[in-house]
């Protein structure tokens, strides 16, 4: 378990960590299907695009950015408003610590204050620790999309995991 951790709202300045810890997954998993690393300037645009509705976040461990969370739009449709996709990602040197599920409890807090209906999770069929997270927070698997991404030369099954945190 991790002492120090402090969850907090991203910043500009917090670019760079973003980028280095999502362009591991980028370049070595199937926890994304990006195949080319961000930039640190794509990472702040990024950020920016957020804003409050969507926010991002860091877990900073001893003042060292380890991980990161963002509620994302689902759609732009507007029956879709009070539906947000959830992301974490864990820098590979703080990994089995307990830090994805800090970050992911505290997305299913700030989902329910920021008074969304329901969360998405969509995680890869070959990432069960991130499956094992989100289960253990009370996702439900409600779907799967078969062999929908193609990375490191094979088809990829992504699972839909919801949970309705509706007050």
């Amino acid at each position: 378990m991790l002492n120090e951790l402090q969850i907090r709202r991203a910043v500009l300045d917090d670019a760079a960590a973003i980028a280095e810890i999502y362009n591991q997954s980028v370049l070595h998993s199937t926890a994304t299907f990006d195949t080319e690393p961000k930039s640190v300037d794509e990472r702040r645009q990024w950020i920016d695009a957020h804003g409050d509705r969507f926010p991002v976040f860091v877990a900073e461990v001893d003042g060292q950015v380890a991980g990161w969370a963002a509620l994302t739009q689902w759609s732009d449709r507007k029956a879709y408003d009070r539906t947000a996709e959830t992301s974490f990602y864990v820098s590979a040197d703080f990994r089995g610590r307990g830090l994805g599920r800090g970050l992911m409890r505290h997305l299913l807090d700030v989902g329910r204050d920021l008074e969304f209906h329901v969360l998405l999770a969509l995680i890869v069929s070959e990432n069960p620790a991130s499956l094992h997270v989100c289960k253990s927070l009370g996702f439900e698997h409600c779907g799967t999309m078969k062999e929908v991404g193609f990375k490191f030369g094979r088809p990829l099954d992504v699972l839909i995991l919801q949970q309705i945190v509706a007050k």
